[in-house]
């Protein structure tokens, strides 16, 4: 288990991160396959991301995208990444579908939602998205404060969605300060970064 957390002071700071976090992995490995789910909160994530990527010479021919509990396919278009490499996947089942063999998702993008839900929101079957090499959890807003004190608290010796994700060996929660809100001080000061 290496559950690791980075505290923002806004969450312009935290999509920034993020975005950044994608570009450096589509530069590392142009054979990515990414799992980015669609949720409203992680919008200006993917806006920074696709802004930055213009500036960027990224060979994305071989990228894979699978696009998580919506139809956003479209805002990806403008990337140079085959069409019928860019997927929306609304379960466990499609993803798995969807992935040629042997084949593993690099990194996950989830956000966490206010119910404490991360992943597909229709279905509890997460299994193949949390096999991931690496997840990184967002979680923006006050409204997320108690999810992610939940998160935090999780039972290790239980399963589930919040169970599991802190059991997975390379995890990222990535907060702005009101998320993180609920945790202890000591804690948020320490994980506090400032980043330009």
């Amino acid at each position: 288990m290496a559950l690791n957390f980075k505290i923002f002071n806004t969450k312009d700071d935290a999509d920034f991160y993020l975005a950044d976090i994608i570009r450096k992995q589509l530069n590392k490995d142009p054979h990515t396959v990414l799992a980015l789910d669609l949720n409203d909160k992680l919008s200006d994530t993917y806006d920074k991301f696709l802004a930055n990527s213009k500036s960027n010479t990224l060979n994305l021919a071989n990228t894979k995208l699978f696009l998580l509990n919506s139809a956003g396919k479209s805002k990806f278009n403008q990337l140079q990444i085959p069409e019928s490499q860019i997927k929306n996947v609304s379960d466990d089942t499609a993803l798995s579908n969807g992935l040629d063999k042997k084949e593993k998702i690099n990194v996950a993008l989830l956000n966490l939602d206010d119910h404490s839900r991360v992943g597909f929101k229709q279905s509890d079957d997460q299994e193949q998205l949390l096999t991931a090499k690496e997840l990184f959890i967002y979680a923006s807003g006050i409204d997320a404060a108690e999810a992610v004190l939940k998160l935090y608290n999780a039972d290790l010796s239980t399963s589930g969605s919040l169970s599991d994700i802190k059991k997975h060996r390379m995890v990222t929660v990535v907060l702005d300060q009101e998320a993180a809100s609920r945790l202890d001080t000591d804690f948020r000061e320490y994980y506090t970064y400032k980043f330009a």
